[in-house]
């Protein structure tokens, strides 16, 4: 059975997913580890590795979670349980916020600038 709200969280993944590849989107670090944030007009969207960690990003269970302009948190779901849905795009959720989560954290926290920088560093010495 396809629950609607559980089907639209993985049509808003996968959106999510593309618009960060073709840098339309800033994510940033949160106050908790491993927790990244990219923010609307109304909503913010939260995806975090709850298993994995940060060294570990594709042994992770993943959860992503909408939260109101006013903080609250009005839906989430995580990959073990989006991956149930009858429909086609759930076959692949896992990959789908594997790759979001590791698109996020490397922007949010610089990790290209930071690799770029320290070739540049080393090229020089």
């Amino acid at each position: 059975m396809i629950h609607h709200s559980t089907a639209k969280l993985i049509k808003i993944s996968n959106a999510l997913l593309t618009q960060t590849k073709q840098g339309r989107l800033t994510w940033v670090p949160t106050n908790k580890l491993d927790n990244f944030e990219v923010s609307f007009p109304d909503y913010s969207v939260r995806i975090s590795n709850k298993k994995g960690g940060p060294l570990l990003p594709h042994f992770g269970q993943f959860e992503v979670e909408i939260y109101n302009n006013e903080g609250r948190v009005i839906e989430t779901g995580t990959s073990d349980e989006m991956k149930k849905e009858a429909i086609p795009e759930a076959s692949h959720i896992e990959e789908v916020l594997s790759e979001l989560h590791d698109l996020a954290r490397r922007q949010a926290l610089g990790t290209d600038k930071a690799l770029d920088d320290l070739l540049s560093r080393l090229n020089s010495a």
